[in-house]
């Protein structure tokens, strides 16, 4: 299956007429870096609320 889709660019990822833009690759990083910010942020509140628990628990 992963072989049918190499090359293929998605259709929310085109953009001037079916090519990538040169901001493109700029804004993916910087999306992928909001996410993992956000993803630590939750990973953090996460374990904070495990602990909560731990000591209710007791």
């Amino acid at each position: 299956m992963a072989a049918q889709r190499v090359g293929v660019v998605r259709p929310s990822l085109r953009r001037a007429g079916g090519r990538i833009t040169e901001a493109e690759p700029e804004r993916l990083r910087r999306e992928v870096s909001e996410k993992d910010r956000r993803m630590r942020e939750l990973e953090m509140e996460r374990d904070v609320l495990k602990r909560c628990m731990v000591l209710w628990a007791k």
